[in-house]
């Protein structure tokens, strides 16, 4: 993404992120010992990163056999639309707020506490993962579209 290139839209949800990412910061809790719990977020890590790598891409499947198409995101666009096949660009949105809250966050405990924060890499591991699923649905959705539509023309 170039700066060059955003329009208001994206200006805007780039200091919505922005904002979100320095609310999240001032509801950390820099008191509280982590090291017991960051074990189970070591497979919750795994479990989410599985999970919308596989459900994403699934359902826009699922969702594409009933004749609904789905558009490549778009960070101009608005996330919050009711438009069915711009709805990729809220999990893009979604995304981007979970990668750089997690990773602003990791790096701050790590820094003053000095110590790994599971909470914030799982939401790390989440917001890449959500692009994955993104890049996968897209790639799943046009490897048929790349196919000759058949007609009776087609068919002869």
């Amino acid at each position: 993404m170039k700066n060059e290139s955003w329009n208001k839209i994206g200006k805007i949800k780039s200091l919505v992120i922005l904002i979100l990412c320095v609310i999240s910061l001032s509801l950390l809790n820099f008191n509280v010992e982590t090291e017991s719990k960051n074990d189970i977020y070591i497979g919750i890590t795994i479990l989410t990163f599985f999970f919308f790598v596989l459900f994403l891409p699934l359902i826009t499947k699922f969702w594409s056999l009933f004749g609904f198409k789905f558009e490549k995101p778009n960070w101009n666009e608005n996330p919050i639309t009711f438009k069915f096949s711009k709805s990729l660009n809220f999990f893009q949105f979604i995304a981007f707020w979970f990668i750089s809250s997690g990773f602003v966050n990791v790096l701050i405990i790590g820094v003053l506490n000095q110590r790994f924060d599971g909470e914030s890499a799982n939401l790390f591991v989440a917001g890449i993962s959500l692009l994955i699923g993104i890049k996968l649905s897209l790639k799943w959705l046009n490897k048929n579209g790349n196919e000759k539509e058949k007609t009776v023309a087609n068919n002869v």
